[in-house]
Order: structure tokens, then C-alpha cells, then sequence
């Protein structure tokens, strides 16, 4: 079977703007000058909404906390080194169309996507994105399902919390979350609790707000499916047809279902057709994929041999080309600008 291989650039300078869509924010393990960080962590701030100490104490605080507990998830149990992923994106502002209704819950999800690659939903997945736009006053955070934390974490996360916010103490309340989450973390991996309520969740804590918060700050969090659920739902799957599931998962992601989806669907299958064709014959990749076959028994090697070509060429690369990146990362949803489908070079698309 030819395998598709999909090669997405998450790499982004500091723009002047101070709105941002999840296709246009940095990635701070990536991409940290733009997160206004001096080195790869979990914290994105490219407005500068935090002071310099305020993003580097929350740094630290993401740092291995986690690291000594071994995540129980039956998903997870062929990585033993997988562990709660917590990475912090604060904005100005979610960028959205003249008239059109910020939408936070879509840019969490869709960021948490791109943050992940688009990877495939029957992979672990610890990964938990806390959201905070200042101007628009609110707060997201969505958990991957193997992260066990349930939505009264998570709203309990932001209820404890919430006079930081009202009060602009941005950094205080997110330190506070955080705390709360690695806590809830640990606890449902080192001791087994029953999983949470089956469904994929969407809480508005408007209704359970005081008055005077609620007209100040709203908060949302996201639960995905419990693991009977997922496992339930992957069966139903074919194996012939869950290439195309994947394909029409990241299409929605980049653009939604409200666009042409067709038109979207088909642009990620010659996308990943025109990038594989590429990568076939590029000796960088090829590079990488022969480090990880020859250390093959060695655990953690394929995110070792990707931070080795980090370093090496990827993060040189893009500092030589960033305002040509920069420009084609506008282009990755072909709904937005139909008459250009496909036609960007700084994103190596082709049609064949």
C-alpha cells in the first residue's frame, strides 16, 4: 500500500498583529522567540500579554511534573514514556472575519490539531491545551482523552481561579490552573479511578458564574470521548476506509464544515501526495527515518532524531525562509482563497 506521508510546517515569526488564528500561532517547543520565550517550553506568548518573569515562572512550572508517572490510558500502553503533554497559548486576540463571532472552542481544537500534527485519532493522547485571549475574555481548555481529566476538572480548574482573571492577574490564574490539572493528572494515573462521563463536552460556566463574572469572563472546557466510547467508535472504521476518515479529520479541522469541504478534502489528499513525493528523494527526511530504523530498540528515538534535525537544519531552515512561511501558512485553508488552491511553493503543494 503507498503511504501517504504529510509533512505540515508549524513555524510562525512574531507578527505585528495581535490576532491570531490557530493556523497563524507559534508553537513554542518550535518555535520559542516568537512565544517571546529564550528556549522551547510549554508557554506561547507572542503578545506579550505576561511580563518576561510572569511567562518564564509558568515555564518552569510545565517542566516535569509529570515525568516520574507512567499514564495508564490502554491507548498509551505501548509507550511507556508517554506523559501528560500541558502547553499554555495566551493572545491579545482570536483573529476572526469582520461580523463574525469569535469562536475560542474551534481555535482551541483546531490549534490542538496542528500542535499534534493532525495525528491519528486511535494514537495516545495526553495532550491538554489551556486557551487565554485577553480581549476577547475568555478562557478554553481542551484535554486528549487519555489524560483522564474529567470536566469538573477542568471547570473547578477555572471556577478556583477565576478572580485572577477578573482581575487581569493572567499569569497568577493560569499557574493556578495548571496546578490543579498535573494534580488531577497524577492522580488518575497512579491511582485507578473510573473514567469520566461518556461524551464529548462542551462546558459554558456562565451558568454556574456569578452574575458579575459572567459579564467579565467566560470560560469553556472540552472533554473528549472516555476510551469505551473511542474504541467503540473506531470499530465502526473499516480499515479500507479510515485513510479517507483521517484525510476528511484533518480537512475539518483546517477549515471546518461550513466551507467547501470537498474542496478542502481534496487539497490535504495532494497536498500529502505532492510533499511525499518530495520527501521520497529528500536526504534530510530520509536522514531521519534511517536514524530511527538503525536505533530502532532505543526508547524515544523518533522525538530524539527529530530534535537532533531541529538543531541541525530545520530551525535554520526556517529562519532563512520565515517571511516566505510566514506568507504561505494563509493559505493552508484553500476555502479561504479558492482562485490559489494549491498554488503556494513555500508549502511545497502541487497538484499531480
Amino acid at each position: 500500500m503507498r503511504k501517504i506521508v504529510v509533512l505540515l510546517l508549524a513555524f510562525y515569526t512574531v507578527p505585528i498583529f495581535t490576532q491570531y488564528t490557530s493556523q497563524t500561532y507559534p508553537d513554542p517547543r518550535n518555535d520559542p522567540f516568537s512565544c517571546r520565550m529564550g528556549f522551547p517550553s510549554g508557554v506561547c506568548d507572542p503578545s506579550s500579554v505576561l511580563s518576561d518573569e510572569e511567562r518564564t515562572r509558568l515555564a518552569q512550572r510545565l517542566v516535569g511534573v509529570t515525568s516520574s508517572i507512567r499514564n495508564s490510558a490502554p491507548s498509551c500502553s505501548q509507550r511507556p514514556d508517554a506523559n501528560l503533554q500541558l502547553v499554555v497559548a495566551v493572545l491579545d486576540k482570536i483573529g476572526a472575519f469582520a461580523g463574525a463571532q469569535v469562536d475560542v472552542e474551534k481555535f482551541a481544537n483546531n490549534l490542538k490539531r496542528r500542535y499534534q500534527n493532525y495525528q491519528d485519532i486511535g494514537i495516545c493522547d495526553t495532550f491538554v491545551l489551556i486557551v487565554n485571549s485577553r480581549q476577547d475574555r475568555q478562557v478554553f481548555t481542551v484535554a486528549g482523552r487519555d489524560a483522564k481529566i474529567s470536566k469538573e476538572t477542568l471547570k473547578r480548574a477555572f471556577e478556583s481561579n477565576i478572580g485572577h482573571f477578573k482581575s487581569n492577574k493572567f499569569a497568577l490564574g493560569l499557574e493556578g490552573m495548571v496546578e490543579m490539572i498535573t494534580a488531577a493528572y497524577s492522580n488518575a494515573h497512579i491511582v485507578q479511578v473510573p473514567t469520566p462521563v461518556e461524551g464529548f463536552v462542551q462546558e459554558n460556566l456562565e451558568s454556574s458564574i456569578p452574575a458579575a463574572s459572567q459579564q467579565s469572563f467566560r470560560a469553556s472546557a472540552v472533554l473528549t470521548k472516555t476510551q469505551e466510547s473511542f474504541e467503540e467508535l473506531v470499530g465502526q472504521v473499516p480499515d479500507e476506509d479510515r485513510a479517507w476518515v483521517d484525510i476528511m479529520s484533518i480537512a475539518v479541522a483546517r477549515c471546518g464544515e461550513s466551507g467547501d469541504l470537498m474542496k478542502s478534502i481534496r487539497s490535504v489528499v495532494e497536498e500529502a501526495m505532492a510533499i511525499s513525493v518530495k520527501l521520497i528523494s529528500d536526504s534530510r527526511y530520509n536522514g531521519i527515518e534511517e536514524e530511527v530504523e538503525t536505533n530502532k530498540d532505543i526508547l524515544g528515538i523518533r522525538d530524539s532524531a527529530w530534535k537532533k534535525a531541529a538543531i541541525e537544519w530545520i530551525t535554520p531552515l526556517f529562519q532563512r525562509y520565515k517571511e516566505a512561511i510566514r506568507a504561505g501558512g494563509a493559505q493552508v485553508c484553500p476555502a479561504l482563497n479558492p482562485h490559489k488552491i494549491l498554488t503556494s511553493p513555500n508549502l511545497l503543494l502541487r497538484t499531480l
